[in-house]
């Protein structure tokens, strides 16, 4: 999820939008821990940053959940 951040008063604060937090199960009050990441100009992800894998196997995107469950 990407939020923007703001002036608020004297200081700065981050705008979620509210059906984001709703998915997340998050409501007013709520005490949540965030790990702030600083995303490119645009939101715009660069996907080669993402780790990948190889496999000899042609099948392997259709069972890709046995490298994520180990």
């Amino acid at each position: 999820m990407l939020a923007k951040v703001r002036r608020w008063g004297n200081g700065l604060a981050l705008r979620v939008h509210k059906r984001d937090l709703e998915s997340a199960g998050v409501a007013e009050g709520d005490v949540v821990q965030v790990e702030l990441i600083r995303s490119p100009e645009g939101g715009q992800l660069d996907l080669k940053s993402l780790p990948t894998f190889e496999d000899g196997d042609k099948r392997a995107s259709e069972r890709h959940d046995r490298y994520l469950y180990r």
